[in-house]
């Protein structure tokens, strides 16, 4: 569920791994680079870290690109938006953050880095939030390809009974993804290959330019619906707006 401390979790176990272990290598990385600054990168700096570490010494983070130990050891930084930089290493562990925003190949390539060999075992770590039953997530853990270990609210410490009040407030398929933990799809899809991780991108800015397509249903057993449409350069249709 949402809010039981998945990355407090992920990033505690990077910070005891690389100072145990000198030389050694990890990677945290999400879908884009900007995403991890107001992220990740402040529960790690604010949370994990004591105050006066020198592991915090360096760039501010929006223009840090790793954490240096005093042992030798450096966890690196990166998003899949500029992949090169991050695939073009070795590491003895991964850490993903909202694996559920990345693709099964994202993944799967991500999981071939893990060789650095400073630690005696190799690992990738991810949390997320559950999505739909047909998620590539849930589809691998239920063929033993990984392994999800569920969190509680009671497990994080820092939780409220007004931020439970909150998520008890959800309706719908959110009230049993984010509250219970439930890999549940919206009740009536009509696609079920319906897929956030792939059908879904991040906010674009349109050019004036790209041609504009308005597709209208107005149903008959199902409601009324109105799409409105761009096309890329890649001729690709984003859909920006819906009534």
């Amino acid at each position: 569920p949402a809010d039981t401390g998945k990355s407090r979790a992920c990033l505690e176990k990077l910070h005891i791994c690389m100072a145990k272990y000198p030389k050694s290598r990890a990677l945290i990385v999400r879908k884009t680079r900007k995403s991890l600054t107001d992220s990740a990168l402040v529960t790690f700096e604010e949370r994990v870290l004591p105050e006066a570490s020198p592991i915090k010494h360096g760039p501010a983070r929006e223009q840090r690109h790793s954490y240096k130990y005093p042992n030798g050891s450096e966890i690196v930084i990166g998003g899949l938006d500029d992949p090169d930089k991050v695939m073009s290493m070795e590491y003895d562990m991964v850490y993903v953050q909202e694996a559920r925003d990345i693709l099964e190949t994202d993944w799967e390539t991500l999981r071939s880095r893990c060789r650095w060999g400073a630690m005696p075992y190799w690992q990738m770590l991810g949390d997320t939030n559950p999505d739909a039953p047909r998620h590539w997530i849930k589809l691998r853990s239920n063929r033993g390809a990984l392994t999800l270990l569920p969190s509680r609210h009671q497990d994080n410490p820092t939780f409220t009974p007004e931020r439970m009040a909150i998520l008890e407030g959800l309706t719908g398929v959110r009230k049993e993804r984010l509250l219970y933990g439930h890999w549940v799809a919206a009740e009536g899809i009509i696609y079920e290959g319906w897929d956030s991780a792939v059908h879904l991108v991040d906010r674009l800015v349109l050019n004036a330019d790209w041609p504009r397509y308005l597709a209208v249903d107005f149903g008959f057993s199902n409601p009324f619906v109105a799409q409105w449409r761009a096309s890329d350069p890649d001729r690709r249709l984003l859909r920006y707006r819906e009534l």
